[in-house]
């Protein structure tokens, strides 16, 4: 019954207060998924204005979480956002066991760092208005991507998260590659 109302949830999410990206030059999710491959080869060449992507995660971070813009979908890249789907379901009806998930993911992700069986950026169920309070880049870096140390903080409820997320430039604006969930 959960994975329902989870999904009834993420669809009535997706068609509420859709919102341009900023800095966008993204045809859409379709053209993206067919494109993406592509895509990822010419990320290793791109030098990445690490305080322009700040800027972009800061903003499609707190713009998903406190005014439900920004689709999952349409800042993460497709294998990321079917990834996270995948953690998220584990152990729901419908989902995949957590050897499954497992089997299917730990060639691509650190799966120790999934948030299996909770939502995308914040493990609560409930939430009042998240803030980025931090997001630093990483010192080690992989050519085509950044990764930022992030902390979100609940403010009314007083909770941290940490997370480190990967982006990858697409066009004039980046996706979300990865999301290593630290506490749950």
């Amino acid at each position: 019954m959960k994975p329902i109302i989870f999904a009834i949830v993420c669809v009535f999410f997706s068609c509420q207060n859709k919102k341009e990206l900023p800095a966008a030059d993204i045809q859409g999710t379709d053209t993206l998924a067919t494109n993406f491959a592509e895509m990822a080869k010419q990320t290793d060449t791109i030098e990445i204005d690490a305080e322009d992507a700040a800027t972009w995660l800061k903003e499609v971070v707190e713009s998903h979480l406190n005014d439900s813009g920004f689709p999952m979908e349409d800042i993460c890249t497709p294998e990321y956002y079917e990834y996270k789907t995948d953690a998220t379901q584990v152990g729901y009806d419908g989902g995949m066991t957590e050897e499954d998930f497992v089997q299917k993911w730990s060639s691509a992700y650190d799966v120790r760092y999934a948030g299996i069986s909770v939502g995308f950026l914040i493990s609560a169920q409930d939430w009042g208005k998240i803030e980025v309070t931090r997001c630093v880049p990483k010192s080690k870096q992989i050519p085509g991507e950044i990764t930022f140390e992030v902390f979100l903080t609940d403010v009314p409820y007083k909770m941290n998260y940490k997370r480190d997320i990967t982006v990858i430039p697409v066009g004039k604006a980046y996706l979300i590659k990865n999301v290593a969930e630290f506490n749950e």
